[in-house]
């Protein structure tokens, strides 16, 4: 099912294994950008970068996984760990048929990233990761307070409560996370599914199933990758650190690490023009001679 909205997006509801994903979806291009998000929020984390991108002829779907922010629960017995997590993106991809991917992704998404481009390198063209987990960083150090107080019973049902005002809500994004909070809309957008207890259900099943052991295994995989690959980090990034993205860098094969200034965690958010240039960039620098 689509429907169109009067930015130019289609929306659509796509079936998988693990239950009903909505990936929105715009541009026209040939070459098709897939972005990932992190815990919490929802595809409109991208929304400054694919409309750019689109603007410079790339494709780009926008799904939101299942990681808190979405609106439609999963199946009650659906595989939530980071690996069926990552596998997601090459069920979209089928869905679309479309067969080479430039996979961008930040926060938690940045390591489910990681993950699908390691189990599916035939279909990942190009790798673009913003600020984000890897090694034993999954979760970050400054966060595992978040991922263990939402195991507490009914932690996440107080926070779909109290972020229903909406000066709790201009709290949920803190400059430690972005410079540029996003619009209240969007911030009630990620708040709002977690009041639906299958919702909370989901998200529960998520951090349960986090573990180190996957992203120290991707990039041990990814270090026989050839294609390209850019990593751009924040300067002001304390989640993650500058260093993260450093080690990053030396361990994949021909990646190139961009630091972005006055910029934090949340780099779509802070600087989405830039980004939608570097991954323009990347392309034109890896496109065959016509």
């Amino acid at each position: 099912m689509t429907s169109a909205d009067h930015h130019s997006e289609i929306r659509h509801w796509i079936d998988t294994t693990a239950g009903p994903i909505e990936v929105r979806e715009m541009g026209t291009g040939s070459s098709v950008l897939l972005f990932v998000h992190g815990v919490l929020v929802d595809s409109h984390l991208w929304d400054g970068v694919a409309a750019r991108a689109a603007e410079l002829g790339y494709r780009c779907l926008l799904p939101t996984l299942p990681l808190g922010a979405h609106t439609r629960p999963m199946n009650p017995d659906a595989d939530l760990r980071p690996p069926a997590l990552a596998d997601l993106v090459a069920d979209i991809a089928a869905a679309f048929e479309v067969d080479r991917i430039t996979l961008v992704g930040n926060d938690t998404g940045g390591a489910l990233s990681q993950i699908a481009a390691a189990r599916h390198p035939e279909l990942v063209r190009a790798l673009v990761l913003t600020s984000c987990d890897a090694y034993d960083y999954f979760p970050p150090p400054s966060l595992r307070w978040l991922f263990s107080l939402a195991r507490v019973p009914g932690t996440l049902q107080l926070s779909a409560f109290l972020t229903r005002s909406r000066r709790v809500r201009s709290l949920a994004v803190p400059r430690l996370l972005a410079h540029h909070a996003p619009a209240d809309d969007v911030v009630r957008g990620w708040t709002r599914p977690l009041r639906d207890k299958a919702v909370r259900r989901d998200i529960r099943a998520v951090f349960a199933g986090i573990d180190t052991a996957y992203t120290f295994d991707a990039v041990a995989r990814l270090s026989d990758r050839r294609d390209p690959t850019l990593l751009a980090w924040g300067a002001d990034d304390r989640v993650f650190g500058l260093e993260l993205g450093r080690r990053l860098a030396a361990d994949i094969p021909g990646s190139r690490l961009e630091v972005i200034d006055d910029c934090a965690a949340f780099v779509p958010l802070d600087a989405p023009a830039l980004i939608a240039e570097l991954i323009h960039a990347l392309h034109v620098e890896v496109r065959p001679p016509t």
